[in-house]
């Protein structure tokens, strides 16, 4: 018994300081945990039962902090990977980063926000801001049409960039400035990525106007060498209804390829819930190419069982211009920590 007794006591007082400076720095684990079962297909796709991963929002799990530098700055930092819970694989697919969320180092103060690494795309995140159901790339209209590979990822240049400097401004009369650049750190060509986004916050009011030009990443390459994309949303709280509404523009160079997408949902609290509705039209063409449109609408209802833990329920509505229409129903749970 005394063995183990001093083995114990050995252990905690090594790993005691180890606690104590985790907690001065303000250091924490944190993430989401979601998983859905259903049927899902996409128009002119195949149907299939299974349990996937990330209905509402994509598993993920971080550790991130601070450290107070005095005179009001201190470094932050977060490294934030993404996890599958249908095969317990890291990753959003096969040789993702293990940190593709986010993986930075930085600054803030009353100057603002200053991050080096990997950071999330900023028009990304107001994309999030003016649709009812956020950041999901498996439900939102407005998410899957411009970011999700199945509905033909619109917008190129991945929801993360690798290499960028990232700068967000102080809140000043309800706006704020974000801003990132990512060179493209390749010899052989002068490539870069590029985005701002300006947001403008005041009571129940939110808009957004932002835009971005890709030059590296994913879906860029020698026949599709740069894609500009702008982006103008509005929510507002109306207190019994939630309303947003959004309009997307983009363009790739050498195809020709543009793309239009208008939005509009709502969201209606209801005691412990809230019912979610939303739909978005793109349209797209370019060179040597005709005209094609898809639809997609999204009826879902989402019910907290506490602070942390909700379930929900969802039905998607896909269809083009030019193939049968898709259906898509999900049944999930959604914890975070």
């Amino acid at each position: 018994m005394r063995p183990t007794l001093s083995a114990l006591a050995a252990a905690f007082s090594l790993c005691l300081p180890a606690w104590c400076m985790a907690q001065q720095t303000g250091v924490r684990v944190y993430g989401i945990l979601d998983v859905f079962a259903g049927n899902t297909n996409t128009s002119g796709g195949v149907a299939a039962r299974a349990i996937n991963n990330g209905g509402m929002t994509t598993s993920y799990y971080g550790i991130g902090g601070s450290e107070e530098l005095g005179q009001g700055v201190k470094t932050v930092f977060a490294l934030e990977g993404v996890v599958r819970l249908d095969t317990g694989e890291s990753g959003r697919f096969p040789n993702d980063p293990l940190f593709s969320r986010a993986a930075y180092v930085g600054l803030n103060g009353d100057f603002g926000t200053i991050k080096l690494g990997r950071v999330p795309n900023p028009l990304f995140q107001a994309s999030a801001a003016v649709n009812p159901y956020a950041y999901s790339t498996r439900f939102s209209p407005l998410m899957t049409q411009l970011w999700s590979a199945p509905y033909g990822v619109a917008v190129t240049g991945d929801t993360g960039w690798s290499n960028a400097l990232h700068y967000t401004s102080p809140t000043l009369g309800g706006v704020t400035l974000v801003g990132q650049y990512a060179p493209g750190e390749n010899p052989a060509t002068s490539s870069h990525n590029a985005a701002a986004v300006l947001r403008y916050e005041a009571g129940p009011l939110l808009l957004v106007a932002g835009g971005q030009r890709v030059e590296a990443g994913l879906g860029i390459t020698t026949a599709a060498p740069r894609q500009d994309t702008w982006l103008l949303g509005v929510s507002y709280d109306l207190r019994a209804v939630k309303l947003y509404g959004s309009y997307d523009r983009n363009r790739t160079d050498l195809t020709g390829r543009r793309t239009r997408t208008a939005q509009l949902g709502l969201q209606v609290p209801s005691g412990s819930g809230r019912y979610l509705l939303a739909w978005a039209r793109s349209r797209e063409d370019g060179l040597n190419r005709p005209e094609f449109r898809r639809d997609t609408a999204t009826a879902g209802y989402d019910y907290s069982l506490s602070v942390r833990t909700d379930v929900y329920a969802v039905f998607v509505y896909d269809k083009l211009s030019t193939a049968s229409d898709g259906n898509t129903t999900a049944l999930g749970i959604r914890h975070k920590f």
